[in-house]
Parts: C-alpha cells; sequence; structure tokens
C-alpha cells in the first residue's frame, strides 16, 4: 500500500510539443483521404445539370480536368463546388467551365500533412487536393472528419491539453499543494479528494491532479486566472466545446456528422492547440 513520502509508481506524464509531435506524425491526410481513382472528376465543358444527375453520393467539391495541349493527358486544374445546388437546380445550360475554382497553392496539402493540420484550417479551405512527390494522388475535405485516424488525432491533442493543464495547475501551486481544491465547489472537492484516497488506497496513485477530470482542471484554470489568456465567459465557453469534443470521442459518439459539427471542430482544434501553446509559456498574470 502507498503510504505518505512514497514515490508515485508511474513516470511524470511528457507532454513536450516534441513528444506529440512525434506522437501525430503517422496520422496524416493520406490516411483519410479519398484515392484519385475514386474520386468523380469533371471537366469545363460538362453540362452542370448532367452532371448533378450523376453525383447521387453528392461530392460537395468535385476535380476538374483539362487535357494538357501537349501531352494530351488530363490533368487536375481546379475544383468545382457541387453542394451549392443539392438543395437547388442549375440554370440550364451552365456548364463547369463557367464557374470553378482554378487550381492555387491553397488547395494542395501533402500526403503527410498532419490531419491536426488539415482540421485547424477546415473552415477557410474545407476541401484539399492531396499531393505525393509532384502528383495529385487524392482529395481530402471535412466530410472525412469521421474517420478512425481523425479520432486518434483528436484524442491525441485533447489528452496533451489536459496533461498540460495538469504540469501548469501544479506549478502554479508549488508552495502551497492541493492549494487548488479551493477553486472547486465542495461536491467536485469531495468527489477528487475521495479519488486521491482510492487511489493511494490501490496503489494506483500517480498525482493529486490526475485525479481530476478536464472539467475540474478547467475550473482551476478559469477561476485562478492568469494561466491562459482570455475573458472568463469566453474561457467557460471554449473549454465546454473542448469537454464536449473529448467526451463525444470517449464514448464513441458522433461529432463531425454535419459540416456544421465539423467547422466546431475545427475551431475547437485550433482553440486547443492555442491553449496548449499558452500553458507551455508564460501568459499575462492579470488574464482574467
Amino acid at each position: 500500500m502507498t503510504t505518505v513520502g512514497d514515490p508515485p509508481w508511474a513516470t511524470p506524464a511528457d507532454t513536450t510539443p516534441e513528444t506529440v509531435q512525434a506522437m501525430q506524425a503517422g496520422l496524416t491526410v493520406g490516411l483519410i483521404m479519398t484515392p484519385r481513382d475514386k474520386l468523380m472528376t469533371c471537366r469545363p465543358n460538362d453540362c452542370i445539370g448532367c452532371l448533378m444527375a450523376k453525383n447521387v453520393d453528392q461530392f460537395s467539391f468535385l476535380p476538374v480536368e483539362q487535357a494538357d495541349p501537349i501531352t494530351g493527358l488530363y490533368r487536375i486544374t481546379g475544383l468545382y463546388r457541387a453542394e451549392r445546388w443539392f438543395k437547388e437546380a442549375p440554370t440550364p445550360g451552365e456548364s463547369i467551365g463557367d464557374d470553378f475554382e482554378p487550381l492555387t497553392e491553397d488547395h494542395l496539402i501533402g500526403s503527410n500533412a498532419g490531419i491536426l493540420e488539415f482540421i485547424k484550417k477546415g473552415v477557410e479551405r474545407p476541401t484539399r487536393l492531396v499531393v505525393s512527390g509532384t502528383d495529385i494522388v487524392g482529395l481530402v475535405c471535412m466530410a472525412d472528419l469521421h474517420k478512425l485516424p481523425v479520432r486518434a488525432a483528436l484524442f491525441s491533442v485533447v489528452t496533451a491539453l489536459e496533461m498540460a493543464m495538469a504540469d501548469r495547475i501544479d506549478d502554479a501551486w508549488q508552495d502551497r499543494p492541493r492549494g487548488w481544491l479551493d477553486l472547486l465547489s465542495p461536491a467536485r472537492r469531495k468527489n477528487v479528494t475521495d479519488r486521491i484516497a482510492e487511489t493511494k488506497g490501490n496503489d494506483t496513485f500517480v498525482s493529486d491532479i490526475a485525479s481530476t477530470q478536464l472539467a475540474d482542471k478547467a475550473t482551476i484554470i478559469i477561476r485562478r486566472g492568469g494561466l491562459v489568456a482570455g475573458s472568463n465567459s469566453q474561457l467557460r465557453k471554449d473549454f465546454r466545446a473542448i469537454c464536449e469534443l473529448r467526451d463525444n470521442l470517449a464514448h464513441g459518439n458522433d461529432y463531425a456528422s454535419t459540416s456544421t459539427s465539423a467547422e466546431s471542430v475545427s475551431r475547437t482544434v485550433a482553440t486547443v492547440k492555442k491553449f496548449v501553446n499558452q500553458l507551455r509559456t508564460s501568459v499575462p498574470s492579470d488574464a482574467n
């Protein structure tokens, strides 16, 4: 049985940026993209109405192909936003060439780019053409966020945030261990102290702060002030979104079943990464 003064059995959590980056290195957009040979493509002369009739799977964006004037081979030269016609009919006789986005660097992402890199900019760029070497090998979009590698990437970044929160709370109360308990409600305080006693009793104790939940750590950070920047009202809103995402991931629930919810995930990921950076560095002491 663990006694007072005994060192914890587990090693300290490693939440350095290098560790998190290494963990997520294998979770790339190449794992969730639709391969090029599975894509529905179109050409500038295609009739929009006819094309939409064929788009039974309702692909939101269609790669536009044009023949190379020298080789005669068809190459992707842009993207056509087809989702605008899901609820209304296109103008009769209008063709794809009248309105598509010419290919630019902003449309491209490397196949070895991290899933989180794509998600973070998902609101701005919901669809990207995936490049490997000099070739376009597929397409990734926000509709792919339901795939298993995405769930793993999201859970890892939320877990990294919770570990960074725990480290920062411990640092802030070095002179008064467990002082952070005063910031919790009586009910949550009792829950945490009971959990600490339980883990010490069965030799699973790691640290006091490890006995808190993500929502507890958020409450402590908000009420303490100065650990992350932002108003209390905005921080409460941000942490609610993070806790909701974490719960959906942990319980296998849908978290990106609509374009609106997928965009919410993108914003939450950006917030998580912002908070992790702030927790690892100093922020203004008057943040509240």
